[in-house]
C-alpha cells in the first residue's frame, strides 16, 4: 500500500492493490512520513473503506487543521465501541469538514439557521448520544464550545455513513416523520409534546414506515381491510388524517399505504389522542 494524502500522525489516505482507495487510522501511522511512501501495515488500526468514488475529495487541497481529523477519529472510534457499527471512509471526509467549518463559523460569530430536526434525539438516540459526546471532547480540545445543535449533525453522519444502515436517508426519514406529524396536529387539533411517550412512540413507527419506503421492504401483515374501516366509520377526523397521510405518502413517495399500515397508524394516532 501506498501513502496518497497524509491527513496527522495518525491518520492517512492510502491505496491498496485489494481495496483501492482506503483512509487508514492508527498511532504514528502517517509520522515523518510523505505522499508515496509505503504504509508501516503494523501501525494501522483501522481501515475506512469508501462507499462512492473518492478521488475528488481525496485529491484536493485544503486547510483544515490536522487536529480535526485527530476529532474525527476520536469521534468515530467512539461510535464503533459504543455502537458496535462500521463505518464508510466518507464519514472521515465529511464529519472532519463539518467541524472545521462549525468550528470557524464559531470562532467568527456567523450564525447559520440550523435546518436540522428535533427529532434526530429521539429517532437516532445512540447516535445523538454520541453527538452529546463530541460537542464536549471538543471543547476540550479546542476551547470551544459548539452549539447544542450540531450534535444532530453529528448523528446523522453516524448514521448515514455506516456500514450497518440500510437506508443512509436519516435526513429523509427525518422529513417524513414531520410532515406526518404535521398532518396529524392539523387534522386531529392537537399539539403533540416532543417529550411525551406518545410522540416517541408515534416517530419510531413512522421512522420504520419510512424506512420500508425507502426501501421497498415488504412485510405480510395480516388483513385489516375490516378493521381500518371500521375505525375510520367511527371517528370522522380520524378518518380525514388517515387520507390526507395516504394522499401525502402517494403523492410524494408514489407508495400506497396498505390498509395494515393504515391501521397502526391509526392505532398510534388514537394513542396519541389518549
Amino acid at each position: 500500500m501506498r501513502i496518497i494524502k497524509i491527513f496527522n500522525n495518525n491518520s492517512i489516505a492510502a491505496i491498496s492493490p485489494e481495496l483501492g482507495d482506503i483512509i487508514l487510522t492508527g498511532s504514528g501511522i502517517g509520522f515523518q512520513k510523505k505522499v508515496g511512501d509505503s504504509v508501516d501495515s503494523t501501525k494501522i488500526e483501522k481501515t475506512y473503506m469508501f462507499k462512492e468514488d473518492p478521488h475528488k475529495r481525496l485529491e484536493r487541497e485544503d486547510d483544515i487543521s490536522p487536529d480535526c481529523y485527530e476529532m474525527t477519529d476520536k469521534i468515530v472510534s467512539r461510535a464503533i465501541k459504543k455502537l458496535k457499527s462500521r463505518y464508510y471512509g466518507e464519514i472521515f471526509l465529511t464529519m472532519t469538514d463539518h467541524i472545521s467549518f462549525a468550528l470557524k463559523r464559531k470562532q467568527e460569530n456567523i450564525r447559520i439557521p440550523y435546518v436540522v430536526l428535533g427529532d434526530v434525539s429521539i429517532l437516532y438516540k445512540n447516535e445523538y448520544e454520541i453527538g452529546l459526546w463530541a460537542l464536549s471532547y471538543i471543547k476540550k480540545k479546542t476551547g470551544i464550545t459548539l452549539d447544542l445543535e450540531e450534535a444532530n449533525y453529528i448523528a446523522l453522519h453516524l448514521v448515514n455513513f455506516s456500514m450497518d444502515n440500510n437506508t443512509h436517508n436519516a435526513t429523509k426519514i427525518l422529513s417524513f416523520v414531520t410532515d406526518i406529524i404535521g398532518i396529524i396536529e392539523n387534522s386531529m387539533k392537537v399539539t403533540i409534546s416532543p417529550q411525551s411517550l406518545s410522540y416517541a412512540r408515534l416517530s419510531t413507527h413512522l421512522k420504520y414506515l419510512a424506512e420500508r419506503i425507502f426501501t421497498g421492504q415488504e412485510i405480510n401483515f395480516k388483513d385489516t381491510t375490516e378493521d381500518i374501516r371500521q375505525l375510520l366509520k367511527e371517528n370522522l377526523r380520524l378518518s380525514m388524517c388517515i387520507n390526507r397521510i395516504v394522499k401525502h405518502i402517494k403523492e410524494k413517495y408514489k407508495y400506497d399505504l396498505s390498509p395494515d399500515e393504515q391501521t397502526f397508524l391509526c392505532i398510534h394516532i388514537k394513542r396519541v389522542m389518549g
